[in-house]
């Protein structure tokens, strides 16, 4: 039988009669896009991503229906073409909605595959539990002590009760470890016999050494303090964080050959020159925002008045502090909150916080701020510092009555004073934490490019900075952040490193499409009604007259029995066929933007369930697959692995 011959994409290629577009591009690697034809079928579907142009013809058709025909010119990809199948895959996804990714996850900085580790937890294997951890997060225990939890306030047991524990279940699991005879060290790939050198063992240098140590590279860690940890260890309080156990997280970045030098400061003790004569092969910036922010106004430079940061330090060097009976903290953040508290075991009889925003807007953990209010510290919102002045041998802060005026450019209303209405404090020791920055001279040694607000200018995907070899993560690039923002960079960078190591190109990755129901609590009712509601498993905390006398850790964690019952909450919402799902591939290459589909199709949820296959109706968009599979087999009988293996949306599992 004579062969066809044609044009496609301006190659001529030659098929049998009878063919159609898609088979003869596909013969010849040319990928046209499809989501409802499946080969094994005769009958095709309509969904219409498999458009092609027939040139000179002025005509579109579909490739996996159309016949070739002799001097065909058909073209597959063209801005008309990408634009048809964009306008298919957005009325596709207007019937189809679900979480792609679980909001937890999507929800996390570091990207931790929270239900995995969950449902690990849940059957009785912490050991897997804390592997699935520490590919995303080396320091478990430690962010499981002090995250904020991002990855709760979105969790969907909103719409049910209340958000499954996810950080006291990492700590669990992390704790577990460490008291096991042979605690979780990672597997490390050979030794490349390169080097790398990283300014700063906070959060993100710490990261960065963990995955660059598991990819063989050497990792020197130079900090200015005597002990890793940065900012983890010298400005979070014993009482949130036991120095024992963020030991036992860094634990086994030493085990696998990470060497840490204490006591040397990058730009006076050490440059990135030295760095490079003693022969590393690359720089990472990681160096914390030690600069406390100034007040601005009269009298912040007296004997008395102690920014949060340098007080903090000081408890953690063990420096014997006595600020007095009365103490005036200034700021809403971690920092003011975690000075205020440490003030209270220090034997401070008066802690007041002065902030000049609501309680709403205070940027410190909830959590925390409650537990301020359990130790006795009162909270002054609405209120800001002009001046302070010293008589009597006391301080005394002028203060000014704020009220809510416009909205600035964070969204959030400007606080304005109101006339005739301010006020005076009495203290004995003034604590400022009104914010942090990294001090410039980091980035002046190496001579790179800063941004507007005074960080280290990078690459987001890839931590590079404007000089050859030299990486940043951390505070220094993001600003004061959470520690959990932190880790993330380090790992990125580590990652983008390793492959500069290798001589490989950077990945520009692109965030893909990621379907969702919607923020926290607005998922469908038939969601919320699968869920049987449980209460959320309690921790045991010190009591309020016992935490103020010492330094112990206030909450203990949860019992084994608790963790097993609290892991079986998560309700594993995500999409289990996210990775292997044509619609989201589809609506990635295509750049759709996931915003515009919150929610979207949330009445027709339901699930349907056999003994073999459970069918979510929210997810289907009706392609015919699976109909036209049972419809041509013999007797109609379809072994349900097929049916779910051909399903392109999930919606079959």
């Amino acid at each position: 039988m004579k062969s066809v011959t044609l044009t496609i994409d301006n190659r001529t290629v030659t098929a049998a009669p009878g063919t159609t577009i898609l088979e003869a591009a596909r013969q010849y690697g040319i990928t046209i896009p499809t989501l409802c034809f499946q080969e094994k079928l005769e009958s095709h579907g309509s969904c219409w991503m498999c458009i092609v142009e027939l040139k000179g013809r002025n005509r579109f058709v579909p490739a996996c229906s159309t016949s070739i025909t002799g001097s065909m010119e058909i073209e597959t990809d063209n801005a008309q073409l990408r634009e048809m199948r964009r306008k298919t895959l957005e009325r596709l996804l207007e019937q189809h909605s679900g979480d792609c990714e679980p909001p937890c996850r999507d929800a996390c900085p570091a990207g931790c595959s929270v239900p995995a580790y969950l449902g690990a937890i849940g059957k009785g294997n912490d050991r897997k539990a804390v592997t699935i951890i520490h590919e995303t997060i080396p320091l478990p225990a430690t962010l499981g002590r002090i995250c904020p939890a991002p990855c709760e306030d979105v969790c969907r047991r909103h719409g049910v009760d209340d958000a499954v524990s996810i950080c006291a279940l990492k700590r669990f699991a992390a704790d577990r470890d460490h008291e096991s005879p042979t605690p979780f060290v990672p597997a490390q790939e050979p030794a490349s016999g390169t080097k790398v050198a990283i300014i700063g063992a906070g959060p993100a240098g710490l990261s960065a050494a963990y995955y660059l140590l598991r990819k063989g590279h050497g990792v020197t860690i130079f900090d200015s303090r005597e002990r890793p940890g940065g900012m983890l260890y010298y400005g979070i309080p014993r009482f949130r964080l036991p120095a024992e156990d963020l030991d036992a997280d860094i634990a086994p970045i030493m085990v696998m050959g990470g060497d840490f030098v204490p006591g040397t400061s990058f730009g006076t003790d050490i440059t990135a020159d030295d760095l490079r004569r003693k022969g590393f092969d690359a720089i990472f910036l990681a160096a914390g925002a030690w600069q406390a922010s100034r007040l601005g106004i009269e009298g912040e430079d007296l004997p008395g008045v102690l920014t949060g940061i340098g007080f903090l330090r000081k408890i953690a060097e063990n420096t014997t502090l006595n600020p007095g009976r009365r103490i005036v903290v200034i700021g809403g953040g971690n920092t003011a909150v975690d000075a205020a508290r440490t003030a209270r075991r220090l034997g401070a009889e008066q802690v007041t916080l002065l902030y000049r925003r609501t309680r709403d807007d205070m940027p410190a953990n909830a959590q925390e701020i409650l537990e301020a209010e359990a130790e006795g510290i009162t909270l002054e919102l609405m209120a800001a510092p002009a001046r302070i002045t010293e008589a009597d041998g006391a301080l005394h802060i002028r203060v000014r009555r704020m009220t809510a005026g416009e909205p600035d450019e964070s969204g959030r209303r400007r606080p304005v004073p109101v006339e005739g209405a301010d006020f005076t404090l009495t203290a004995d020791t003034v604590i400022t934490a009104i914010g942090q920055q990294v001090d410039p001279a980091i980035a002046q040694t190496c001579n790179l490019r800063m941004t507007d607000r005074g960080t280290i200018e990078t690459d987001q995907s890839t931590c590079r900075t404007s000089a050859e070899g030299v990486f940043a993560g951390g505070d220094c690039v993001s600003g004061a952040d959470i520690a959990v923002t932190a880790v993330a960079q380090g790992r990125r960078a580590a990652l983008a490193i390793d492959r500069h190591l290798k001589g490989e190109p950077d990945i520009k990755r692109r965030r893909p499409f990621n379907s969702t129901y919607g923020p926290a609590g607005t998922a469908p009712k038939a969601l919320a009604e699968r869920a049987k509601p449980l209460q959320r498993a309690p921790m045991h905390e010190l009591a309020g007259k016992e935490r103020l006398t010492t330094f112990r850790e206030v909450a203990s964690g949860l019992t084994e029995e608790q963790a097993r019952a609290e892991a079986t909450r998560c309700l594993r919402c995500g999409c289990s066929t996210k990775n292997d799902c044509t619609l989201r591939s589809l609506a990635s290459q295509h750049g759709i933007d996931s915003t515009a589909y919150l929610n979207a199709g949330s009445d027709n949820a339901y699930i349907v369930r056999t003994e073999h296959v459970r069918y979510e109706r929210e997810k289907c968009v009706d392609c015919g697959i699976c109909i036209r599979t049972i419809e041509e087999a013999p007797d109609r009988q379809v072994d349900p692995s097929i049916l779910i293996d051909n399903c392109p949306t999930g919606a079959l599992s």
